[in-house]
């Protein structure tokens, strides 16, 4: 085998470690704050970087890389616990919209500074430029992934 071939390889199986990892790390920190999960927290910035007051529901799916029964699932947990409300589409009664409520809101707020340690933290020994090239290569495998479904 070559070594870009093991490489590739390397990268593939410890992107799945990286994201079980993050996912367990990411629970244990929110862990005991509303019941809330990283999976409810990732819905909730999509919400939030969607830019629209009240995305759809399959165009928060999208942005999370997930089916619309997934979203529907976490959501519906994020709404039987106060953090977002549901709504018809005013044009198509059969879209769903999601608003976050001032519970989350202030949920989110308070937790800032705590976020901000978890990510400090998780990145401490990268440097800008790493964090930077990190950025770009993400970001061409996520387009990559994006063409392979063309």
């Amino acid at each position: 085998m070559d070594n870009q071939s093991d490489n590739k390889k390397y990268i593939f199986g410890s992107l799945f470690l990286l994201v079980n990892k993050l996912q367990a790390k990411g629970d244990q920190w929110l862990a005991g704050k509303e019941g809330m999960t990283l999976r409810q927290w990732f819905l909730t910035a999509m919400i939030m970087y969607s830019g629209e007051r009240t995305p759809a529901l399959g165009e928060v799916a999208d942005l999370m890389g997930t089916s619309h029964q997934n979203a529907k699932q976490v959501a519906n947990k994020l709404e039987k616990n106060g953090f977002i409300e549901f709504s018809k589409d005013m044009k198509d009664r059969r879209v769903l919209r999601l608003t976050l409520t001032k519970k989350s809101t202030e949920f989110w707020k308070e937790q800032e500074g705590e976020s901000n340690e978890f990510l400090t933290n998780l990145f401490y020994d990268l440097t800008e430029e790493e964090l930077a090239v990190t950025k770009r290569v993400i970001n061409k495998m996520i387009t990559s992934l994006e063409n392979l479904n063309k």
